[in-house]
């Protein structure tokens, strides 16, 4: 009676443990990081303490600081949300960047000529046109996988350069704005710009849009049956296929939403934010998207959590340079130090619990 006692307890133990180790996980990996970060800071002459308190001041210390905030929120939500549903269906979609410029790219060829347009007609059309780009930026990569069996992590990331030179391109040659010296294209019609929440700053209604999207994949996932399907072959396409799941079109849907949600990105810094196309709009959000996607436990609603996080780190991050002179580059290195502790002690309590 004892021992069965003793086992209820030690099982109760663990069931509680392993309930909330995921949340044990971030705040352990977050405190190694920072220890990490002020041992660097020190090393390198800094003071970590004032260096820790620039950050949510950059982040929040005014509303303009918000709004930076909130704005760069949205493309890291986005593309952490395009990698998250192509590697549910065991689809290792690398090329996001590229997508989210050809999304921005064909999103601004039908919405420059739309000057006499009204908004609630440009809007929502450049938005589709927006997500059609990103989704045939990542078709040649598809069907290379599905068709010919390449290996997607060369096509996708082959693909990313291809569409930065397209880009590049056209803003210093066909597209340039005649009128400027920047290599930009000229500005988009005031109809076509996402409408802002207050006129005083930048921040626009997209941030409402993202947030629905994450909740929509929310439900895709796990409350319908092609989401059950796309997680069942990235958990085991054989079985998949045995069971009668068509893995080679789970593989397409999940790809195609992917590279759509990818191009809205690009469509929410061009339209949202810019409001002209320029090359290297984006500074890597396609890449940072993986690390958000991986901090946020690959779920949709966690990467919303882990979005927000990156982007006060990179706003905060660029007061940080501006008021103590740390370079921008070490906070590039917290947010991977960050990134690699929360996995490591995810594992370790995963191991620790299952033994």
């Amino acid at each position: 009676m004892v021992k069965e006692l003793e086992y209820k307890k030690i099982k109760t133990e663990k069931n509680f443990f392993f309930k909330y180790q995921n949340y044990l996980s971030y705040i352990i990996g977050l405190f190694l990081a920072i220890i990490v970060f002020s041992v660097t800071l020190l090393l390198l002459g800094y003071d970590p303490i004032n260096a820790l308190l620039s950050i949510p001041t950059g982040a929040f210390g005014r509303l303009d600081n918000i709004s930076a905030t909130l704005i760069r929120f949205i493309p890291l939500l986005l593309t952490a949300l395009a990698f998250l549903i192509a590697l549910k269906a065991r689809f290792m979609n690398l090329g996001i960047e590229g997508q989210l410029y050809i999304g921005a790219l064909l999103a601004y060829l039908v919405g420059a000529r739309m000057e006499m347009v009204p908004s609630f007609i440009a809007i929502p059309l450049v938005i589709i046109v927006g997500f059609i780009g990103g989704v045939l930026w990542l078709a040649i990569p598809l069907i290379m996988k599905t068709k010919l069996g390449v290996n997607e992590i060369f096509s996708t990331v082959v693909m990313n350069f291809i569409a930065i030179i397209i880009i590049s391109w056209l803003t210093v040659g066909p597209l340039k704005d005649p009128g400027s010296l920047l290599p930009r294209t000229p500005f988009l019609p005031e109809s076509t710009w996402m409408p802002k929440i207050d006129p005083q700053y930048r921040l626009h209604v997209g941030i409402f849009l993202v947030v629905i999207i994450a909740l929509i994949l929310y439900i895709i996932l796990n409350k319908t049956t092609i989401g059950y399907k796309i997680r069942a072959v990235g958990q085991n396409p054989r079985a998949s296929e045995h069971g009668g799941v068509d893995v080679t079109r789970v593989v397409i849907t999940a790809g195609l939403l992917s590279g759509g949600i990818a191009g809205l990105a690009g469509f929410m810094e061009v339209f949202g934010v810019h409001h002209y196309l320029f090359g290297g709009f984006s500074p890597g959000f396609g890449y940072i998207g993986i690390a958000v996607a991986a901090l946020g436990m690959f779920h949709p609603i966690g990467v919303i959590f882990t979005a927000f996080f990156f982007a006060v780190l990179q706003i905060g991050g660029t007061y940080m340079q501006q008021s103590a002179g740390i370079s921008i580059d070490i906070i590039f290195i917290m947010q991977a130090v960050l990134v690699l502790t929360v996995l490591i002690v995810q594992k370790w309590m995963t191991t620790r619990n299952s033994s």
